[in-house]
């Protein structure tokens, strides 16, 4: 049988394919998707310009909406500070002004921005409002550099998360000896510890005064809400980084994690509603675990809420910049379909918007080329796995995530495409004429050294010639506006 490239297969159906890959290398592959490098050219012929973002962001059923009532796709990075003072500060290492002007002339127009709860919450019922105003800092720069901003509760393998949420009882426990672990961090997860960790954490074992971690996290969290209450392109908390199923991992990888995601539902709606009492209008977004499908059989939760999800395959944290074999292309690439459409499968049952909230993390273009390319196919926004490793990536990464793409669009957008190879871009949408705004399409320098053409079908170019931001106004009554734009040869 001959795999259809282009055409997602059923759950069951790619699951199957999977292991049939794994017993049977030899089986035909889809070929993988040609790695590219940025073009020669002149250089600095396009002019980068800030991201249009008009706040505030809002949700308009599974959309992204800005305050001009523009349909929003997300291109960010991960900014997460794993070390003291565990916050993103103007400056170095971090947010020096070469680093804005390369998120800038990438065209990125969004940051996920990692809070430390252990240094947020140095004490149970303790908010450390210093932490707080150094977040503050690295968020009001970036703020101020026209980014929406996502604020992300982060942890790994409970690190990041305060030492008093960790019981006695699991404290015991001990951990997997490094010798284990040294091949991939993730491993650690199965630590005796660490599945006591979670499950102590779901039963809501009492830590302090006889609270719960997740009673306690409530008042960071509400903390966190109250700061950036009235501060313009935040987009929201993402509650709780990469959960952990515990003690359940294979039922949630087999399809029966039912009632593990009832307890984390639970966490997350008394957490939701500990924002919303401090900040009425904050957005959440809830990520599953990433283990299996997302939220199997949870309800909806209320309004405001958004679904975000991470997808990662082989040569995380390492891999080398060449052209994948046709085996881990296909059995990668049927996760990252799969992963995808179960994750809008659950966006159109709860009607909200979905996030692709990490990926990449490799030197290989293996975990870049496909979710972009998928990410377009569905108008997908996204966040790059991290800064750093972005500023380090290959060129054969690179020219997959600096893309051109349609930032705030004037209606709604029925097709995206994108070819890195040859810099065409294509955008179509059914103009709304209740918008005043234009629609923003980012054209990144690097896409075109030596600029670009601009052929617009429906509509009027409102931009500077090799404007980083093309600008496009829907004429009058018509239905569909075409925008094609083709990189000029150098």
């Amino acid at each position: 049988m001959k795999l259809n490239c282009r055409k997602r297969a059923s759950r069951a159906t790619a699951r199957a394919a999977v292991v049939t890959l794994v017993v049977a290398a030899s089986l035909s592959a889809c070929a993988a998707p040609t790695p590219v490098v940025f073009p020669e050219g002149p250089g600095d012929v396009v002019l980068a310009t800030s991201p249009d973002t008009m706040s505030p962001m809002s949700f308009r059923g599974g959309e992204l909406v800005d305050g001009a009532g523009r349909f929003v796709q997300l291109h960010g990075v991960n900014m997460v500070r794993k070390e003291a003072p565990y916050f993103v500060a103007p400056g170095a290492p971090w947010l020096k002004p070469s680093d804005v002007e390369l998120l800038r002339r990438s065209g990125f127009n969004a940051v996920r921005v990692g809070v430390w709860a252990d240094a947020l919450l140095p004490k149970p019922g303790v908010v450390d409002q210093a932490y707080l105003d150094g977040v503050q800092a690295g968020v009001d720069l970036l703020v101020g550099a026209g980014m929406w901003v996502l604020l992300d509760f982060h942890q790994d393998v409970f690190e990041g998360l305060p030492d008093w949420a960790t019981t006695p009882a699991a404290a015991a426990q001990p951990l997997l000896p490094p010798e284990v672990t040294a091949g991939f961090w993730g491993l650690k997860y199965f630590s005796p510890q660490s599945m006591r960790q979670w499950e102590d954490l779901y039963a809501r074992v009492p830590v302090a005064g006889g609270r719960s971690a997740v009673d306690l996290f409530g008042d960071g969290w509400a903390a966190v809400a109250a700061r950036f209450r009235d501060t313009p392109n935040i987009i929201g908390i993402d509650l709780l980084n990469e959960p952990w199923p515990g003690e359940r991992f294979f039922d949630c990888a087999v399809g029966g994690c039912g009632a593990r995601y009832q307890q984390l539902a639970s966490i997350y709606r008394d957490l939701t509603g500990r924002i919303r009492e401090a900040a009425p209008s904050m957005r959440v977004w809830w990520a599953p675990f990433n283990w299996g499908a997302a939220f199997q059989g949870t309800p909806a939760p209320d309004e405001g809420t958004g679904l975000t999800f991470h997808s990662y395959c082989l040569g995380t944290d390492g891999g080398e910049p060449v052209q994948p074999d046709p085996v881990a292309n296909t059995v990668c690439g049927l996760k990252y379909e799969s992963g995808v459409d179960d994750a809008l499968a659950v966006g159109a049952h709860w009607n909200t918007p979905v996030l692709l909230g990490e990926f990449g993390a490799s030197r290989s273009p293996l975990n870049s080329t496909r979710l972009t390319e998928l990410a377009d196919e569905h108008l997908l926004s996204w966040m790059y796995w991290d800064y750093n490793g972005f500023t380090t990536a290959p060129e054969i990464v690179r020219t997959n995530v600096v893309r051109a793409y349609a930032s705030a669009t004037a209606g709604t957008p029925t097709l995206q495409r994108f070819d890195p190879g040859s810099g065409r871009f294509e955008l179509r949408y059914t103009p709304d004429p209740s918008i005043t705004a234009p629609t923003s399409v980012v054209l990144p320098s690097d896409v075109y050294p030596a600029g670009y053409r601009a052929n617009v079908h429906g509509g009027t170019v409102t931009s500077p010639a090799q404007s980083g931001r093309l600008t496009v106004v829907a004429d009058p009554a018509v239905h569909e506006v075409v925008v094609v734009v083709e990189r000029r040869a150098s």
